[in-house]
């Protein structure tokens, strides 16, 4: 890497620190002063509050950062003459944008990885602390089908991959067959391993004389192979937090049983796709910045700048809105949008070769 491009890329990332803790202490700042009358009582939870709303700011603060450090960045270059000095000098027009722009990218990458991790339960968390002052995750009764049956819950545990009091109604469509009863049930090698099941049988033939009730103990039964607890959890998680992997899983677990999919999909473009924002945004106004300052009032076009940067994430934020929400297909509201950005990007990058 040339001189000229460590410089510039020192100077981005410079003011993308800069930025990016200014936009978290005021982040989390608002969000205490807002819920100050539920804040924990207890020191520890706390200060695990403001830690866990740090990491839930991440999503808004780090992709406006991206972008305003290099709008800050440019725009001090060209009050100082920098920027012409180096078209002066002869360097090429995109040799100026590659390290910001590669910078931009690598720290959507690492965030995109982080979705793949506990990092997405944060705003989960943050509301378990304020409303329960605990982190518990446990889920309370569940009903839910699976392989055309019905499975209640009373109580799920998905970090200790538990359940208590769980019913099996089976049907075969629109008559009860069986019903079964079991203690507990614990989640092991990719199979639910239930104890002391009692199973009713109800006849099928409703005459007189005809055979009963029917009933039949197993010790230890093998019921909801792959159906993993996480999964269960998050069909009934109202704030739709999953990693990626999660995600991807309970689309495959699903697909098959009927049950609408766009809703985990959207969520599951959200982590992926949605981040790529920054990058394409900072390249795309990276070819509508001026090269000198004295025919434009630099103070009026950064502002303009900024504001283009909001509206720009908030028309594509409200379209993730309906997206999960199940107003437009997530192709559509998700994919779509950064494809376009994308492919304008690449045809701002081609144009000044």
């Amino acid at each position: 890497m040339k001189i000229f491009q460590k410089y510039i890329g020192w100077t981005y990332f410079k003011y993308f620190v800069i930025l990016f803790v200014a936009l978290e202490f005021f982040y989390v700042g608002i969000d205490v002063l807002t819920n100050l009358k539920d804040f924990p009582q207890s020191a520890n939870l706390g200060l695990l509050y403001i830690a866990i709303t740090a990491v839930a700011a991440i999503t808004y603060t780090l992709p406006l950062s991206l972008v305003f450090a290099l709008i800050i960045a440019k725009f001090n270059m060209i009050r100082n003459n920098e920027f012409i000095s180096f078209f002066a000098l002869g360097v090429p027009k995109n040799s100026l944008i590659i390290p910001p722009f590669l910078i931009a990218l690598f720290i959507t990458f690492g965030y995109i990885s982080l979705n793949n991790t506990i990092f997405v339960k944060a705003v989960k968390f943050q509301k378990n602390i304020t409303n329960f002052a605990s982190l518990n995750e446990n889920a309370d009764d569940l009903l839910l089908k699976y392989d055309g049956n019905f499975i209640y819950m009373s109580k799920l545990n998905p970090k200790e991959k538990t359940a208590k009091d769980v019913i099996f109604l089976e049907t075969n469509g629109t008559n009860l067959i069986s019903k079964a009863i079991s203690k507990k049930g614990v989640y092991n090698d990719k199979k639910w391993l239930f104890s002391d099941v009692n199973t009713t049988f109800l006849p099928q033939n409703l005459r007189l004389g005809e055979q009963g009730l029917t009933y039949k103990f197993e010790k230890n039964a093998q019921k909801l192979n792959n159906f993993d607890p996480n999964t269960i959890k998050n069909v009934y998680d109202s704030s739709q937090t999953y990693t990626i992997y999660e995600a991807i899983k309970s689309i495959k677990t699903f697909k098959n049983q009927g049950i609408n999919v766009q809703t985990l999909k959207a969520n599951l473009f959200v982590m992926i796709f949605f981040p790529l924002f920054a990058p394409f945004m900072v390249l795309i106004l990276y070819y509508y910045l001026p090269v000198i300052s004295r025919f434009f009032n630099l103070a009026l076009l950064s502002f303009a700048f900024f504001i283009i940067t909001l509206c720009v994430w908030g028309i594509l934020f409200v379209l993730v809105r309906f997206s999960l929400n199940g107003v437009i297909i997530p192709e559509i509201g998700i994919i779509l949008p950064i494809f376009v950005m994308f492919c304008y990007a690449c045809y701002l990058f081609l144009k000044h070769r």
